[in-house]
């Protein structure tokens, strides 16, 4: 196939841009302001942005099928409309010029984060809820792009949705913002932790069950692409092993974290950089469901997770070639 992919020099793209080429697919990717990686890998691309439908159009004129990997991924609100433009109506304007060039296969990516993962400690499968309108900006745009996609399969477009977990590991573009907190740990730049946790996946294992979706699982369906969970404490003991050093990180209520947000906030807006944490990544680490299952994925699209230790050897091993760790 020859396949079109947005966001394509993200944590996933990169990813998928590898997995396809090893299978011997055609890969044409959409890049906005980052195209340097595209040129330094003799990648075909197009400059544009997924609002634009001339730039759309151009990326998929002559492709069997698209993988949707744009989005703003966000912890820290709305941005001012900008998380809603792009995972909605950015959704809208792609899978609209998709119909009318008549792609024969869409997988789009959504998140997790577009189900309410309460209760925490039961099953999350497909037949979750959705948020609700009081949860934060970024959740909401990942459940209306889902919902978005579904409506374009109503009117015919053979489109599938994957919801990736936490995705972490080798290769990265420019690193993610899981992929810094790995190597902050093991830099030891980590001071303290608070008890929460999180599902934790290989970004090698979504590309390879993305590239999947294109020939297998079900138009209209979605699939969960989980991993295993992990507290805080353990991504530590995981880090430190593969490090052969203990790490330590002290153990702190939640509330003298909570305490700290207006000094994380007003650091970021003397130095310009994204704050350290949020109350967003506060709540996510502390409500993250424990048992998401990717059964579905399992049987439909070979989905099948490598350990996390696994993911963090090579991570690091990754980290030291590329000179983040000396």
């Amino acid at each position: 196939m020859k396949v079109a992919i947005t966001g394509a020099s993200g944590h996933v793209g990169v990813a998928l841009i590898e997995e396809l080429t090893r299978r011997g697919h055609q890969v044409r990717a959409l890049g906005f302001n980052d195209v340097d990686y595209f040129i330094k890998n003799n990648i075909e691309y197009v400059k544009g942005h997924v609002n634009d439908r001339a730039s759309i159009e151009q990326l998929l004129t002559g492709c069997d099928a698209l993988i949707h990997s744009a989005a703003v991924i966000s912890i820290n609100g709305g941005q001012g409309g900008h998380v809603r433009k792009v995972n909605v109506e950015g959704v809208r304007n792609v899978m609209q010029t998709a119909l009318d060039l008549k792609i024969q296969r869409v997988v789009h990516i959504s998140s997790i984060h577009a189900y309410d993962p309460l209760p925490k400690n039961d099953t999350l499968d497909e037949t979750r809820n959705f948020v609700d309108d009081t949860a934060f900006a970024y959740d909401q745009s990942k459940r209306d792009g889902q919902l978005t996609v579904l409506e374009f399969v109503d009117k015919g477009l053979p489109a599938l949705i994957v919801n990736p977990t936490s995705v972490t590991g080798q290769p990265e573009n420019k690193l993610s913002l899981q992929g810094k907190a790995i190597l902050d740990i093991y830099l030891g730049k980590i001071p303290a932790m608070f008890a929460g946790g999180y599902d934790w996946v290989d970004v090698r294992d979504v590309a390879s069950s993305i590239c999947n979706a294109l020939t297998m699982g079900r138009v209209g369906e979605n699939y969960l692409l989980s991993g295993k969970y992990y507290t805080m404490k353990e991504i530590v003991a995981i880090v430190s092993e593969v490090k052969g050093k203990k790490i330590r990180v002290a153990n702190v209520p939640v509330w003298l974290v909570q305490m700290g947000l207006p000094f994380v906030k007003l650091q970021s807006l003397i130095t310009g950089k994204a704050p350290l944490y949020t109350n967003e990544s506060i709540e996510i680490l502390l409500h993250g469901n424990s048992k998401i299952s990717h059964e579905k994925a399992k049987l439909e699209l070979n989905h099948n997770p490598r350990s996390f230790n696994e993911t963090i050897t090579d991570l690091v091993a990754w980290f030291k070639v590329n000179g983040y760790i000396k």
